[in-house]
């Protein structure tokens, strides 16, 4: 097992403990060992809430931003633990099947929910796997692991700017001393220098551009050739070095008629980047188009953000 407790030696280590000197101990030491001293720690804030509305099961606290405080079920909790330990060894249909009594008793519970998106996650179910880490966020807005691994599976689908976003959200909302915090600090701060380096704009510039060239790509999508322009336009006017945002350009320009402006699109493509084969191909079917009548777009292969290849460049 990849960090075990220190304590218990049996589960993994997940937690920062400040008794511990910020060691990471798995979640059952936490709950064991947790009393007064604990003073400071975001989990010992929420069991000791959960304690009070147990007291007073009718009154709810709140957060500032209106949020409850969530209750802890140390039993669910254990049993959410055994699920996703069976996650991490791969032994998915087992897990599937203690997740089930799990989501019919506490569906509203945000770990069991977050157990559901690790299973989708190891499933290989980027989409459900997403959709469960944002119920989780949505009961308790202040779950890390729910983040982190939510942005975990947007790198995994080569999806830098959702990624980045997730991390941002991490690190404004979670405790700074958290292990994943730091993690997600890290990686921000790597992405950021790769970016300026490579390609002279900072990391909130490249997620906009990116969010711009999807949003234009739907409307390509479905031959909207001139809301689709002006999208891909946005994008190029945040980060215009990339060969797949001027090659679809190049398309949507042919589909709209515009044969000289489509070339010099595709042109721009192949400049900025020799290899893209995608504009050659595209280039040749254009040339033969007539200026002033649109082209037929039949069979043309768009070409999604280009993010293989930008991360290649990251090095």
């Amino acid at each position: 097992m990849k960090n075990p407790c220190p304590l218990c030696n049996e589960r993994k280590a997940q937690r920062r403990c400040l008794r511990q000197n910020h060691a990471a101990i798995c979640s059952v030491c936490c709950a064991k060992i947790r009393n007064e001293t604990c003073e400071g720690c975001s989990y010992y804030a929420a069991s000791r809430q959960y304690q009070v509305e147990r007291s007073q099961p009718v009154v709810r606290a709140t957060l500032p931003d209106g949020h409850y405080i969530i209750a802890l079920n140390p039993e669910v909790e254990k049993a959410v633990n055994a699920v996703s330990e069976l996650c991490e060894r791969g032994k998915l249909a087992q897990a599937e099947v203690a997740l089930k009594p799990l989501l019919r008793e506490h569906p509203g519970n945000h770990l069991v929910c977050f157990a559901q998106g690790l299973l989708h996650a190891m499933k290989k179910e980027p989409r459900q796997a997403i959709d469960w880490f944002d119920r989780a966020i949505a009961i308790y807005p202040y779950f890390a692991e729910a983040y982190f691994n939510k942005a975990v599976v947007y790198q995994k689908q080569l999806n830098i700017a959702a990624s980045v976003q997730t991390y941002q959200k991490l690190v404004e909302l979670c405790n700074p001393k958290d292990d994943l915090t730091a993690k997600a600090r890290d990686f921000l701060k790597d992405m950021a220098s790769a970016i300026r380096k490579n390609e002279g704009v900072d990391l909130d510039t490249y997620v906009v551009s990116q969010n711009l060239f999807d949003q234009a790509y739907a409307r390509m999508e479905l031959k909207d050739w001139s809301g689709a322009l002006e999208g891909f336009r946005a994008s190029a006017q945040k980060l215009h070095r990339n060969p797949s945002l001027h090659g679809n350009m190049g398309l949507c320009l042919a589909a709209l008629g515009f044969k000289a402006q489509a070339l010099a699109e595709l042109d721009l493509a192949v400049a900025i980047d020799p290899e893209y084969a995608p504009a050659r191909t595209n280039r040749i079917a254009i040339q033969t188009m007539q200026e002033g009548v649109p082209f037929d777009m039949t069979g043309f292969a768009r070409v999604e953000y280009n993010k293989s290849k930008f991360l290649d460049r990251l090095g």
